[in-house]
């Protein structure tokens, strides 16, 4: 049997995956200096809109779950991946494919702003936090520019970090591929200065946004430079088709990467030891887990 999904199930993924990129991208080229683990609740955030199985006009139906598991550093003290993917087709009765895709997110860094970070301490604080005596002693009318373009950085990827040896001991034992999201600006240069009078919502799809790149491309790049070194936009670009492609944008990796079977590790069951130490125990390697199913009407062949 086969697993291929008629067009437009490739389409509404890449709608629904389009529309996640829109809005992660226009959160961060508005709010510049938020952490990355933000973003990644808005990418959640977005996915739970679609938990309802939709008919679609071929008969087939769609479905995503998204679950949040929390912020734990779960192999050898860290998390691998942020968000675990999985994707499966559905044919009468059966699952015919099964995919899954792990997403270690990277914000870039401006070249001017300071970022925000969250650390154990924020967690240890708790909502006391909200009323920090630093921050409410200093005005909302002090201004703060922010600014990008391809010479900036994704600082918390590091080369010769723990976490990048880490990510490759895990494929190497799991046998399961590692992509970076990189959660970019709408455009490049971009320039965000706050307070500002208004914000100008941007329309069409982000020129760069959130985009994916397998670990090992990524690995390989910063392989070649010292220690501590954080790759620029113009880096990895240099390792794809240009910065405005710099990998995949994260609609093209589900529509036509993920679900079109050029990307993502295939597993037979869902019992498979790689899968259940991945997505069945708390101390799995991830912090949020997504599954996509596709399911063909039951009065297909």
């Amino acid at each position: 049997m086969s697993g291929t999904i008629p067009s437009d199930a490739t389409e509404w993924l890449r709608e629904v995956f389009g529309e996640c990129n829109r809005r992660i991208t226009e959160k961060l080229s508005a709010n510049p200096n938020l952490p990355e683990e933000s973003f990644d609740l808005s990418w959640i955030e977005h996915l739970t809109h679609f938990a309802s199985p939709q008919l679609l006009p071929s008969g087939w139906i769609v479905r995503i779950e998204a679950h949040y598991l929390g912020g734990l550093r779960h192999f050898r003290n860290f998390e691998v991946a942020d968000i675990g993917l999985l994707y499966f087709v559905r044919r009468g009765g059966a699952i015919v494919r099964s995919k899954v895709a792990l997403l270690q997110s990277k914000r870039l860094y401006p070249s001017k702003g300071v970022v925000e970070e969250e650390s154990i301490v924020d967690y240890e604080i708790g909502f006391a936090r909200l009323a920090d005596p630093e921050d409410l002693a200093r005005s909302l009318s002090t201004e703060s520019v922010y600014h990008f373009t391809d010479s900036c950085k994704f600082g918390a990827l590091r080369a010769g970090s723990e976490q990048v040896k880490v990510i490759e001991m895990y494929q190497e034992k799991s046998q399961l591929r590692v992509y970076y999201q990189l959660y970019c600006p709408w455009t490049l240069p971009h320039t965000r200065r706050v307070p500002s009078a208004s914000w100008p919502r941007p329309s069409g799809q982000p020129l760069v946004g959130v985009r994916v790149l397998p670990a090992e491309v990524v690995h390989k790049l910063l392989s070649a430079q010292t220690v501590g070194y954080s790759p620029r936009v113009s880096d990895l670009a240099s390792e794809s088709d240009g910065y405005a492609e710099l990998g995949w944008s994260i609609e093209e990796f589900v529509a036509d990467e993920l679900a079109g079977c050029r990307e993502g590790s295939p597993f037979a069951s869902i019992n498979d030891s790689s899968i259940q130490n991945l997505f069945y125990r708390r101390s799995g390697p991830i912090a949020a887990a997504v599954s996509i199913t596709i399911e063909a009407p039951s009065t297909a062949g």
